[in-house]
């Protein structure tokens, strides 16, 4: 049977074929039962707004437009050298499924979990995310990706701890704190950045430039279970 298997050729056909979607299915299902648990709907509701957020993923709703760097470029005619100046343009935009419904999930969770020990945790996080955010020409702000939900998810636990907080309320605190925290931390306060950045679209949520947000709320509820 050995003979029969060459692994330059199976181990990439077993990656693409097989580890890969099974991991997609093992995801989908997790952020379902996420999005589930912190809503307190079924999973079956879960899958729907996790579609809604994908599909709202490709759309981007365009905020504002400011002018970017100064680009020179010259050119070389004949022996003769000259340049052309000309302004670059940045466009700020915020992606449906990666910030609005994630947001708009954190709103609504917001009514019914510990507002103090929310607070405690969203200043920590935003903190955090912060300081660890840096931005990147041509990409956007870059954030290593656990940083967000680790802290998230350790400082809803110890804000829940100190303020005698329900101990179930940590995922629901996790997730929004994670978001808004994400939110705010790497994407808002660093606004002030837009010009080292350079031009194009950049998209608050959307994959490439500002995106996290999502996923840091999904991986905070993740992390924050083992903590209850």
């Amino acid at each position: 049977m050995r003979d029969y298997l060459f692994p330059p050729l199976f181990l990439p056909l077993f990656v693409f074929l097989i580890l890969v979607p099974f991991l997609a299915i093992l995801f989908v299902f997790g952020a379902s039962s996420a999005i589930s648990e912190v809503l307190g709907l079924s999973v079956g509701e879960g899958v729907t707004i996790l579609f809604l957020i994908v599909v709202g993923s490709f759309i981007n709703i365009p905020l504002i437009e400011k002018e970017g760097r100064l680009i020179e470029r010259r050119y070389s005619f004949f022996g003769f050298i000259y340049s052309v100046k000309r302004k670059t343009k940045i466009t700020v935009a915020v992606n449906l499924g990666g910030c609005v419904i994630p947001v708009l999930i954190s709103l609504k969770i917001l009514f019914s979990i510990n507002t103090d020990a929310f607070a405690l945790a969203f200043l920590l996080t935003s903190l955090i995310t912060f300081i660890s955010a840096k931005p990147i020409p041509g990409v956007g702000i870059a954030v290593p990706m656990l940083i967000p939900p680790l802290a998230s998810a350790l400082f809803s636990y110890l804000s829940v701890v100190l303020l005698s907080a329900p101990l179930h309320d940590v995922p629901r605190i996790a997730f929004t704190a994670g978001v808004l925290g994400a939110l705010f931390g790497a994407d808002i306060l660093h606004l002030k950045d837009l010009d080292r950045i350079g031009a194009g679209v950049v998209s608050i949520g959307g994959a490439g430039t500002f995106d996290g947000i999502f996923l840091t709320g999904i991986f905070s509820v993740f992390i924050a279970q083992w903590f209850i």
